[in-house]
């Protein structure tokens, strides 16, 4: 297949002066000469047009475009689904304190704040002190400390994920205002995906297209957004099961290491529940009950009982079909609030019909990891892996003796919300919007989104400084700089010494180090993540 291959002005201009002596009897080709240079000036147009010719090239290759041309290569690939992670604004709380306890100040939203390295923030909201204000910096007592204010970073990039502390100064300080300091770590800010990191994506994300492959599994994920909490999932490994083949876990990271949200399903009861161990239960406000309820005592997390008979905010009498043991103490009691049965029409409505062997939560993917408790009114407590099994990405219950005509089931268990239920509907597709989620778990393939293990790690460095520079500040930025690179390693990456070591002498006044703790190499798990604060820093 013919390439296309440029020329220069001179190449051009010499093979035009050797076809015309060849082809014609004009042979006067010196610099004067008219015939050269009208050859020269068609020559330098022909030049002009293979330079703009190899920047179409380019711009049709994907390992040489570069910036916008990059970006509007993407979407010619896979319009409006692949785009560049763009940066992100740091953000933070920081508290505000005055010296004296009396009167009300209010710090308006907008308020600048610094750190010694120039870092600007502002504040989203406004914050307030009375004379009643509660302490938030230790030692400061009443009165004199703001609530947490939310601050968020002037300027997009990781740079602003400074550590707790480090925020102390004004860009002009509020009237009656003596001080300011964050009392976490910054957090959520983002450089922009730079070229390589976005072309190694785009040709990752054009391999996975087959859909139930692992690249396609983790790349479907890389910079998905929650819509409800704006959380973005920065990092994406899937782990298969060597020996349960077709079952794969997808650990999934927001680059802090909580990603993780859930729910729990059961209830609070009001007032107090005195369980004795009998089938009577002394209770001061039954007025959140009824009969046929289920209730439990929580340090008997997955022991359900249904209420039989109610004496108003005295007591309840409880059946016990399956004479489990009925707890004692008087903590906190629950109420089961979910029905499987329910829309069933039994009789009674809202329980079997009889047969059934299938039902579905209502609420899914479900955190197997915690209690997970069914209770049968004709059976009493149901086990599971004996009496039902369940499928924790659908909230599919399989019951493995089929249900009986009015049998009522409730079940309490805690689910995931937010990112991680998200990617899992993104798995497994929605059949109610398949335009939106059309899902890329293979039929008969398992697919299951959690967070992975976060492993907190402690650092403890010595530093030899460079004269000249202020110790502090290289402490600081020493801190910054551990903490950027441990928390941008991924899902079971493991901690290097030397490239930690490498980070912390690229800050400027850094002479030495000697990394006292770790003091080898951290080797992580496939569902492990390596993540740190500030706090956990010590540099000296």
């Amino acid at each position: 297949m013919p390439r296309f291959t440029p020329q220069s002005r001179e190449q051009i201009l010499t093979a035009m002066i050797a076809k015309m002596v060849s082809r014609t009897r004009l042979n006067d080709v010196g610099d004067i000469s008219a015939v050269k240079h009208l050859l020269s000036a068609a020559a330098h147009q022909d030049a002009q047009l293979n330079y703009q010719a190899t920047l179409l090239l380019q711009l049709a290759s994907i390992d040489s475009a570069a910036g916008d041309d990059l970006d509007a290569k993407a979407q010619d690939i896979q319009p409006g689904t692949i785009r560049r992670i763009l940066s992100a604004k740091a953000v933070d709380t920081v508290v505000f304190t005055r010296r004296g306890t009396t009167g009300n100040l209010t710090i308006p939203a907008g308020t600048k704040v610094k750190t010694s390295g120039g870092i600007l923030f502002s504040t989203t909201a406004a914050g307030t002190i009375t004379a009643t204000s509660p302490e938030q910096v230790s030692g400061n007592g009443v009165g004199r400390d703001s609530n947490q204010v939310p601050v968020i970073a002037d300027v997009a990039g990781a740079a602003g994920n400074v550590v707790a502390g480090t925020i102390t100064g004004f860009a002009a300080k509020p009237a009656g205002i003596d001080s300011v300091v964050n009392l976490t770590d910054a957090t959520q800010g983002r450089d922009k995906e730079t070229d390589p990191a976005f072309r190694a994506r785009i040709k990752a994300y054009v391999a996975s297209l087959a859909r139930c492959n692992r690249s396609a599994l983790e790349n479907q994920l890389i910079n998905v957004q929650d819509p409800d909490s704006g959380a973005t999932i920065l990092f994406a490994k899937v782990v298969e099961d060597l020996l349960l083949r077709g079952n794969v876990t997808v650990y999934i990271d927001d680059g802090t290491g909580t990603a993780e949200s859930v729910e729990r399903t059961a209830e609070a009861l009001p007032g107090t529940w005195t369980w004795n161990g009998t089938t009577t239960v002394a209770a001061d406000d039954t007025t959140t009950v009824v009969s046929g309820d289920f209730i439990r005592l929580d340090s008997s997390p997955t022991t359900w009982f249904q209420i039989n008979t109610i004496v108003p905010n005295t007591s309840v009498t409880l059946l016990n079909p399956g004479a489990a043991a009925i707890p004692t103490g008087a903590t906190g009691s629950s109420l089961a609030p979910e029905n499987m049965t329910d829309g069933l029409s039994g009789p009674p409505v809202g329980s079997a019909v009889g047969g059934e062997t299938v039902l579905r939560l209502a609420h899914y993917p479900v955190k197997d990891s915690d209690p997970l408790s069914l209770a049968s009114s004709t059976r009493g407590n149901l086990v599971q892996n004996t009496d039902w099994i369940i499928n924790p990405a659908s909230g599919q219950i399989n019951f493995l003796t089929p249900l009986t005509t009015g049998e009522k089931v409730v079940a309490d268990y805690t689910y995931y919300v937010g990112l991680i239920a998200y990617a899992q509907k993104i798995i497994d597709g929605d059949p109610n919007d398949r335009e939106n989620f059309p899902g890329y778990r293979a039929a008969g393939v398992f697919v299951l989104v959690i967070t992975p293990q976060v492993l907190l790690q402690t650092v403890i460095a010595s530093l030899v400084f460079k004269s000249g520079y202020e110790p502090d500040d290289v402490r600081a930025a020493v801190v910054t700089a551990i903490q950027a690179y441990i928390n941008s390693l991924t899902i079971g990456e493991d901690l290097v010494l030397a490239a930690m070591g490498q980070k912390i002498m690229e800050v400027d006044g850094v002479y030495d180090v000697i990394i006292e703790t770790p003091v080898e190499n951290v080797i992580l798990l496939d569902d492990q993540l390596a993540r740190t604060t500030g706090a956990n820093i010590f540099v000296t």
